[in-house]
């Protein structure tokens, strides 16, 4: 998207009114661009389709069309591991500390783009949730099934929904009003997590979504998200981000919930499991 921004701010001296409100919501909110046309667009921004179009060949494109394919090649198709390599072959320093502090400032920079009051209601949600479900395809599926690991040994009663083994219309089922859907949505967006959390939204449930912009595809369907905002797409460089999130979550909840926490810890010591560890 820095190509389509970096023309806006071009010409943005020269824009009518009209297109600088179109040009805010480039900025803002570039999904409206991506899965709408152009006379649903401008409805959206309170501008006419004429307006919407016009402004797409100021930007020096042959139509909408042209603007919205893209838009969307940037926000869903471009390969995230083509993007991985670029960012890596970009970095003068390729050791491995070097790559380790570059993980450490991203954490930083995280606890400064996610609201205080975004990660309370997540921990609040999780720890009172009577029922958890936590769904994560291709490269969210390890992010998926280490904190779905993680819940259920910190507060129990945490099903990873797992498209080979779960059917699921009985998953949803499952879910009540005091129930939390948690979505790992990361670039390229698989389908099928965002269509989960649409039934589980409509099943009363309230909706996680842990994502790499506030703009995925899954935030029309989730109550609270929780964006890993970084220059790349790349999940493998999000991953290391994306944990130090998930276990911080996961440790406050063992220690605001300590009693119930501790009795998990002594029933779980209790069982004679040296046949399964000699």
């Amino acid at each position: 998207m820095e190509h389509i921004f970096s023309s806006i701010k071009k010409k943005q001296a020269t824009f009518s009114k009209a297109f600088k409100r179109v040009s805010t919501y480039v900025f803002n909110d570039p999904k409206i661009f991506a899965i709408h046309s152009a006379a649903q667009a401008g409805r959206r921004m309170g501008v006419s389709e004429t307006t919407v179009i016009r402004f797409s060949h100021a930007l020096g494109y042959s139509g909408y069309k042209a603007l919205q394919e893209d838009v969307q090649f940037n926000l869903f198709q471009k390969s995230s591991l083509s993007d991985y390599a670029e960012t890596k072959r970009s970095e003068n320093n390729h050791s491995i500390k070097a790559m380790m502090h570059n993980d450490m400032d991203n954490i930083l920079k995280l606890t400064e783009q996610i609201a205080d009051q975004d990660l309370e209601e997540t921990v609040t949600r999780i720890a009172n949730a009577d029922r958890l479900l936590i769904s994560g395809v291709r490269s969210s599926h390890a992010l998926a099934s280490w904190f779905s690991f993680a819940l259920d040994l910190v507060v129990g009663n945490t099903r990873f929904y797992q498209p080979n083994v779960d059917d699921v219309l009985l998953r949803i089922s499952e879910l009540t009003k005091r129930s939390v859907f948690v979505a790992f949505s990361f670039h390229r967006y698989a389908v099928e997590t965002v269509h989960i959390a649409k039934l589980a939204q409509q099943q009363g449930a309230f909706v996680i979504a842990f994502t790499d912009s506030p703009f995925a595809p899954i935030t029309e369907f989730s109550d609270l998200t929780l964006a890993v905002q970084l220059n790349v797409k790349s999940t493998l460089d999000a991953a290391p981000v994306v944990f130090s999130l998930m276990n911080s979550i996961v440790s406050t909840i063992s220690l605001r919930n300590s009693e119930a926490f501790q009795e998990r810890v002594e029933r779980f010591d209790s069982i004679e499991a040296q046949d399964f560890f000699p």
